[in-house]
């Protein structure tokens, strides 16, 4: 069950990130690099007022889970309809903040020209308007989730989001401007909406409205009350930097950081999307005393995710100038690719706090990773405004590796032996040196290949498919165990009897 739901998990955000990447040459061309910078500013301004979250959607999936696992039929619909009610009013408060606000940003916070002021300070007010919706949308994602039927929500995930992107492109290249491209978010974010609530009442969740009691107010408020820490941390790393850079430099610097800054960003991201199926795994293991099962979890998960993460930064460190020259242009080339390479090694060692954070938050410890997680929300906040000022998009990439160098090397080594029931010595001998060393030499052996091979889009594709087939090789001789190798054949048969 958690091989199947990573892998749906996976492709809810694969389809979507990689239809999102296609289209961005066409939003660009489509709406200039300052319209594009526009566009980013939005989402990042939307992502912010996030901050109104207290991050109910993690308490929600840990006692929709826990309380599904023990059979608890009336504390699963009541704290169902406490989320639904809370996420609510969420979004109509920021929906209100968010409109009557548009014109202030507009004018005040960003260096927006005068040609385009007025459709920025209307597309911040559609926004606004989507802000509600959107909230109820990713509220009604976690049920699926914390039900552990990932495919109900990948698949409508993946849909959606897919659509979205094209319609987005679409809007673009035909001249409906900023206010076109957030418009047509906003009334596919209404449809998924829709759907979402359809997905619910099939898996057989009470749509009846029921006042949550006391006890279970209580203990979804003080869990998410530390979860937040964590969100909050999330929307600083997130949307943070760009609104720095948006200020300080402009939308046009903006879009020259933003776009190799996504590309690493949700290549990598994909891999998170395996790992956080565990979350109500542990949940589930943790409600029921299976210790030793979450140990095994644990030590597996992190050894296939670290290792599947250096893949992806070997990948994208060979092929990634390439790349940027034969999707957006030879002017992303020489800015882009170094802050590339900065973002994706930042990337890398903060995905290596993504399965202690999962565990601590599943087992009950959310204070713990809030608070690291805020510090480091801080700190690499202070830093990208000073590598900024210092060395403009540049520093603002070296800002954030130098952040996750520091903060996440403290935060592991506190938790383990604490928090996560596997000690850090354990962790380190089997899970990370095992992916490490692995991962570090079959990159090490490509890199001649990549100086062999023409500077031409063949040779990119030559390049990362030999890349591709010597890490996967790699990875099923040296990381992957026998038990492993046997369920991922089991599953290939079943999708492929002729196998």
């Amino acid at each position: 069950m958690l091989l199947r739901n990573s892998l749906w998990n996976l492709c809810g955000l694969a389809l979507p990130a990689i239809v999102a990447l296609a289209t961005v040459p066409l939003l660009i061309g489509g709406l200039g690099l300052e319209g594009f910078g526009i566009v980013t500013l939005i989402g990042s301004v939307i992502g912010y007022f996030g901050v109104l979250d207290i991050n109910l959607s993690a308490g929600s999936i840990k006692y929709l889970a826990q309380f599904h696992a023990q059979h608890e039929t009336e504390r699963f619909t009541e704290t169902f309809w406490f989320g639904l009610m809370f996420y609510g009013l969420l979004g109509l408060t920021g929906t209100v903040i968010l409109y009557f606000s548009a014109e202030f940003l507009t004018h005040y916070f960003f260096k927006i020209s005068t040609e385009l002021h007025t459709d920025t300070a209307l597309a911040f007010q559609v926004a606004a308007l989507g802000f509600m919706i959107s909230q109820a949308q990713n509220y009604l994602m976690v049920v699926p989730q914390a039900l552990q039927r990932y495919d109900r929500s990948a698949k409508a995930e993946a849909f959606f989001g897919v659509v979205g992107n094209i319609l987005s492109a679409a809007v673009a290249i035909t001249g409906g401007g900023v206010v076109g491209v957030i418009t047509a978010r906003v009334i596919l974010a209404t449809t998924h909406t829709g759907w979402l609530i359809w997905i619910v009442h099939k898996l057989g969740v009470n749509l009846q409205p029921r006042w949550p009691r006391h006890e279970i107010r209580k203990v979804m408020t003080g869990f998410s009350a530390y979860a937040y820490l964590s969100r909050l941390a999330v929307m600083m790393h997130t949307h943070g930097d760009k609104l720095i850079i948006g200020s300080l430099a402009g939308p046009v610097a903006l879009s020259f950081y933003t776009v190799p800054s996504q590309l690493a960003s949700r290549i990598l991201g994909l891999t998170y999307r395996l790992s956080s199926v565990i979350f109500p795994r542990v949940s589930a293991l943790a409600a029921t005393g299976q210790q030793s099962q979450l140990r095994m979890l644990y030590l597996d998960t992190t050894r296939l995710l670290t290792y599947l993460n250096l893949m992806v930064l070997g990948i994208i460190t060979l092929a990634g100038e390439e790349f940027l020259r034969r999707w957006v242009g030879e002017e992303f080339v020489a800015t882009g690719y170094p802050i590339l390479i900065l973002i994706t090694f930042g990337l890398l060692i903060d995905s290596l706090t993504n399965i202690p954070s999962l565990v601590n938050d599943g087992l009950g410890h959310p204070r713990v990773t809030g608070r690291f997680a805020l510090a480091r929300g801080l700190v690499g906040l202070g830093m990208v405004y000073a590598g900024t000022v210092w060395a403009g998009i540049t520093g603002a990439a070296m800002a954030h590796l130098l952040a996750s160098v520091l903060m996440s090397g403290l935060f592991l080594l506190y938790v383990h032996g604490r928090t996560v029931p596997v000690s850090f010595n354990d962790t380190l001998r089997q899970a990370w040196l095992p992916s490490i060393t692995t991962g570090s030499a079959a990159m090490i052996l490509l890199l001649p290949v990549k100086w062999l091979l023409p500077a031409s889009a063949i040779g990119t594709m030559l390049l990362v498919s030999l890349a591709m087939m010597a890490l996967l090789v790699a990875g099923v001789v040296f990381i992957i165990n026998t038990n492993e190798r046997a369920a991922v054949w089991a599953m290939a048969r079943k999708l492929y009897p002729g196998v």
